[in-house]
């Protein structure tokens, strides 16, 4: 790797960051920001990405895209398919077919080519999950619109393999005049998909048992992280060496691992995701960075138009159609199509392996989609959001401490705490100890304002000494105050300066005057806080 490569490395992540954050201020998703910089370095304005550097970058796209299979297929847990397997299957279905029919008309009709209009039609089948998903977690989106969008988009590319297995065999008719080749049509696809299940599947048991044998890794992250991405990639070696469907093997790997290994899985999927940020932005730089705007003719933007009004009208009808049939909740009716826009990494593929079998197809189909999948990378994050904010699903895939960000101290602090004196003797203080439940009560001087802790860990050597209870004052047996919390304060900063140092409960005084007390933040009460949200969240994600 040439010093001129590891700077453009440098350059994509740097400016696709800072693109990403300007598009976040006008509330724009970010993965918008790092196709628009990847436009900008590439081949179409300022080529510091020139076709070279991206095919160098190749082996990258493979990384990215079995990164996102292995995740998506960890949102399908085993409860998922038993609520709504059915409804996944009739959703898909619909919208995946009716994009396909309503693409194949609107392109044949235009350019008489029909050959070419099937082909685009099963292109069309494909949802990309990546720029869909990426939005889906940098939103904490959960709730039943999430999670069939979550398997939609990992399922669809298994329908578009199947459509376009069919439409290959049917264009090689129209072309040619040739018979119907089953193989073409069927048997590939389905080889392709079948030894995908299979490699993601064994791949997942072996795991498995390595994590069971090697127990030290459910402690050791780093090496249970080093273990997940060498499963990836050995994936993504076997899936190209056999000519198996790569998304669809990772994909696999992630929904059975998910299932059979629930105790690591929690693990496993969040340090894979602490991991592939880096990977995200130059897989989505580099997809702008594809774009050739000077190749564009005025039949290839009329074509793909109409490509993207079938697609777009197929995935919202077909996707609406499908849910009132299979009866979903409404949301997922009115908002579902909002979240298939994006296509990418199956249906580019595809487009490749058209572009061989169709020389006389292939530079309009591949213009036609590279152009396609550009618009809709840039318009699909946006609706994935519209659909996830109006059913309301926004911010609800949280954790137990980001739950506490949006409380207050003061509204969960107690006022009326008992407090001991300093020249409190420690049978007064044995008598204010039992009559709470706290196990650290603070010290007051004759101004009522904090002078230190006393904890019923300090209280019992003294105890064991048998010294008179007379003789033991406050004062004695107080520690200095070390930690303190305001008002205004998050519950989760003073839940984190509780846990870190293991206490129970933290004074809270004024921001003007430290020593003055207002009320004490306990962890009961921070605890009862967590399982009301929790309740919540689970309500939501049942729909």
């Amino acid at each position: 790797m040439s010093a001129e490569t590891i700077l453009v490395i440098a350059l994509a992540l740097i400016f696709g960051v800072l693109g990403a954050r300007l598009f976040k201020i006008v509330k724009i998703p970010q993965v918008v920001g790092y196709i628009v910089i990847g436009l900008v370095l590439g081949v179409s304005v300022t080529d510091i990405l020139n076709k070279t550097l991206v095919s160098e970058f190749a082996p990258l796209n493979y990384i990215a895209l079995g990164i996102i299979g292995f995740l998506v297929g960890g949102e399908l847990k085993k409860s998922v398919f038993k609520k709504f397997g059915k409804n996944m299957i009739i959703i898909l279905l619909f919208e995946g077919i009716l994009a396909f029919i309503l693409v194949t008309l609107f392109t044949g009709a235009f350019t008489k080519n029909w050959s070419l209009a099937i082909m685009l039609g099963a292109l069309a089948s494909a949802t990309a999950p990546a720029a869909t998903v990426d939005v889906l977690w940098e939103y904490k989106s959960a709730g039943v619109l999430t999670t069939m969008i979550f398997a939609i988009v990992a399922l669809d590319d298994g329908l578009a393999l199947l459509l376009y297995g069919f439409a290959n065999s049917i264009a090689k008719i129209l072309i040619s005049h040739s018979g119907f080749s089953l193989y073409a049509a069927i048997l590939k696809p389905m080889y392709s998909i079948g030894g995908a299940a299979l490699l993601g599947i064994l791949v997942a048991v072996i795991f498995r048992i390595i994590l069971d044998i090697t127990k030290s890794y459910k402690h050791e992250l780093d090496l249970m992280l080093s273990l997940t991405f060498g499963s990836i990639m050995l994936i993504i070696a076997l899936a190209l060496k056999f000519d198996f469907n790569m998304i669809l093997a990772e994909m696999f790997f992630g929904v059975t691992f998910v299932n059979i290994a629930p105790f690591y899985s929690q693990k496993v999927f969040d340090s894979m995701r602490g991991f592939s940020p880096p990977i995200y932005i130059l897989f989505f730089v580099l997809a702008g960075a594809r774009l050739e705007l000077k190749a564009l003719t005025l039949f290839t933007i009329i074509t793909a138009l109409l490509y993207l009004l079938g697609r777009t009208t197929g995935k919202i009808s077909g996707a609406a159609l499908g849910a009132v049939l299979s009866r979903s909740p409404s949301r997922v009716a009115k908002y579902l199509g909002l979240g298939l826009f994006s296509q990418a990494g199956v249906t580019i593929g595809l487009a490749i392996s058209a572009f061989h079998t169709f020389p006389s197809l292939g530079v309009t189909i591949i213009n036609i989609i590279t152009l396609t999948t550009f618009i809709v990378q840039i318009i699909g994050p946006p609706f994935v959001k519209l659909g996830i904010t109006k059913a309301e699903e926004i911010h609800k895939n949280i954790t137990e401490e980001e739950m506490l960000e949006k409380y207050k101290v003061a509204g969960a602090m107690k006022t009326e705490q008992p407090v001991i004196y300093r020249q409190n003797i420690l049978t007064e203080i044995l008598e204010i100890f039992s009559a709470s439940n706290l196990d650290d009560i603070p010290v007051m001087d004759n101004s009522d304002e904090i002078c230190g802790i006393i904890s019923l860990g300090k209280i019992k050597p003294v105890l064991s000494r048998n010294i008179p209870a007379n003789l033991v004052i406050a004062e004695d047996i107080m520690l200095p105050v070390a930690h303190v919390t305001f008002p205004d304060k998050s519950l989760r900063e003073a839940y984190g300066i509780m846990l870190t140092n293991n206490i129970k409960s933290l004074p809270v005084v004024s921001e003007n005057n430290h020593k003055k007390i207002l009320g004490i933040v306990e962890m009961d009460t921070i605890m009862e806080i967590m399982r009301e949200e929790i309740i919540k969240l689970r309500e939501l994600r049942a729909g």
